[in-house]
């Protein structure tokens, strides 16, 4: 579709702006002509208009009237008005040129005349249509906080010549554009090519699009323009920072991992390698066990065996709420995102471990479930499922509890990760749920005050009011948590600054007891 641009536009008004006057100026012209030639008998002189000076003495207008007083200013301005209209009918106020009346028709018509004549030209030149787009991306799956480089070349497949070409390419607006712009204006011959490029980076995780592509071609003069949008969009998927494991994987190995964050084996009696304890003789106990020096203390009247630890390994299911409460916060870093990274480091623990971890993302209904399995592909599954979790609607936990206890089977760690605004009621009752069924329930829960709001920005009354809040909320919480205990269940509060260090902490202290 071809549109005036703002250039084209004013350069048609100002061609009408010139006729306008070039037609007021002759109609002034006019009228002292139809003047001087019905009424200029009524004058003396005989000959009036046409800038003829001292066709009329005005100064006989004024008579005695030779300086201005209180007295006689009225008549002054009557006179003095008279005499204006006078010149201004008889065309003696200001004297008009025929050339001047002549040059300014004349632009006017030049100036509508190159905007008629470039249109054709404009209209039969290249269209949006001979340009193909073609945007390519360095990744299409990444982590929060990588870079991405993406290069849009630009074809003209036509054989006329495109005098001004301009290229946007969108990308969301939660990208920072890094380094290059994301737009370019060209000039393209016949069957040439080019390209431009830009860097951005994404801060979050999710599922992203980048595009359309919009191109407008202009003439040279910029009296046209015509846009379209050629490229399609391009997704990329982007899981939540990688940041956190790579500085556990920067620990080395698992002892060094236990002594940072108090991990400890879960040890259980049966084959192993680890020493656990001395018991007497059973059978069926193999010989090689037999611990001798104990069997000489006794004078060969108990036989003792050795009895070894073996460690065991735990199933988990990680239940993440991702109700609209749990987008509350600061941007980039609200409550979901950083229970995302929890999940995400837990999993990691648990795999690294050889436990068997799942995932049930719930809101108003279950969004994701992912039976618990212990194979490293499983964590790309599990970055993937979480890249793609948004906060809506309103929290069902005891629903969400109902659909999965059917399907969880044996025993679970089931570790439930809620900013808990459900009603009180149906948290107790789901809770009570789990545990009726043997499983092991464990509360991270996000505290929305902690997150939502900067203290710093606060006035004074706003923070002792904030404070008030804050205080009955936390009250209101260690009664839940009190009848949580009543069910065998712990329940943690966490902000944004010791949330990540609480998961490592406790996931560890629930591997200590199970």
């Amino acid at each position: 579709m071809t549109i005036f641009t703002r250039r084209g536009g004013q350069i048609i008004f100002a061609g009408f702006i010139s006729i306008s006057i070039s037609i007021a100026m002759a109609g002034y012209q006019a009228i002292g002509v139809l003047i001087d030639t019905f009424l200029g008998s009524l004058f003396t002189g005989g000959d009036l208009g046409g800038g003829s000076a001292g066709a009329i003495d005005y100064s006989e207008w004024y008579g005695s009237i030779s300086t201005p007083s209180g007295e006689n200013i009225g008549p002054l301005l009557m006179t003095w008005f008279g005499e204006t209209f006078t010149r201004f009918a008889l065309n003696d106020l200001v004297y008009l040129d025929q050339q001047i009346v002549t040059y300014f028709l004349l632009l006017g018509s030049l100036l509508i005349f190159s905007v008629v004549v470039a249109f054709p030209l404009f209209a039969t030149g290249a269209d949006p249509k001979s340009i193909s787009i073609d945007r390519k991306l360095s990744k299409h799956k990444g982590f929060a906080g990588d870079y991405v480089y993406i290069e849009v070349r630009i074809k003209n497949k036509s054989l006329k010549q495109i005098p001004v070409l301009e290229v946007y390419d969108a990308y969301p607006e939660v990208f920072d554009l890094v380094l290059g712009e994301n737009f370019a204006t060209m000039q393209l011959s016949p069957k040439q090519a080019t390209a431009f490029g830009y860097l951005v980076q994404i801060p979050v995780r999710g599922k992203f699009l980048i595009g359309p592509t919009k191109v407008i071609l202009h003439d040279r003069q910029g009296f046209f323009s015509s846009e379209a949008i050629l490229a399609e969009l391009s997704d990329i998927l982007v899981y939540s920072s990688y940041e956190d494991i790579k500085k556990l994987e920067m620990m080395g190995d698992k002892r060094k991992l236990g002594n940072l964050f108090g991990a400890h084996k879960t040890k259980v009696k049966g084959g192993g390698t680890d020493f656990f304890g001395i018991r007497q003789f059973q059978p069926g106990d193999p010989l090689k066990n037999v611990h001798w020096p104990s069997v000489a203390k006794s004078g060969g009247e108990k036989m003792m065996v050795r009895e070894f630890e073996s460690e065991q390994n735990i199933r988990v299911m990680i239940m993440l709420d991702s109700s609209s409460s749990m987008g509350a916060g600061l941007p980039r870093n609200n409550k979901l995102e950083f229970s995302i990274r929890s999940a995400v480091m837990m999993a990691y623990l648990a795999l690294e471990k050889k436990d068997t971890v799942g995932l049930c993302v719930y809101n108003e209904e279950v969004e994701t479930l992912m039976d618990p399995s212990g194979s490293q592909a499983f964590m790309f599954q599990f970055l993937n499922a979480l890249a793609l979790v948004t906060p809506k609607g309103q929290a069902r936990m005891l629903k969400a509890v109902e659909y999965l206890l059917p399907r969880l089977g044996k025993a679970t760690y089931i570790i439930i990760i809620s900013d808990l605004e459900s009603p009180r009621e149906e948290i107790i009752e789901a809770v009570r749920k789990l545990r009726s069924h043997k499983h092991r329930v464990f509360i991270i829960s996000p505290f929305g005050p902690w997150f939502e709001t900067r203290i710093s920005e606060l006035s004074p009354t706003d923070r002792l009011i904030g404070e008030a809040i804050q205080e009955s909320l936390i009250n209101d919480r260690k009664e839940l948590f009190k009848l949580l205990q009543g069910l065998d269940t712990v329940g943690i509060s966490v902000g944004p600054d010791d949330m990540l260090a609480n998961v490592i902490s406790e996931f560890s202290k629930l591997k200590a007891r199970s």
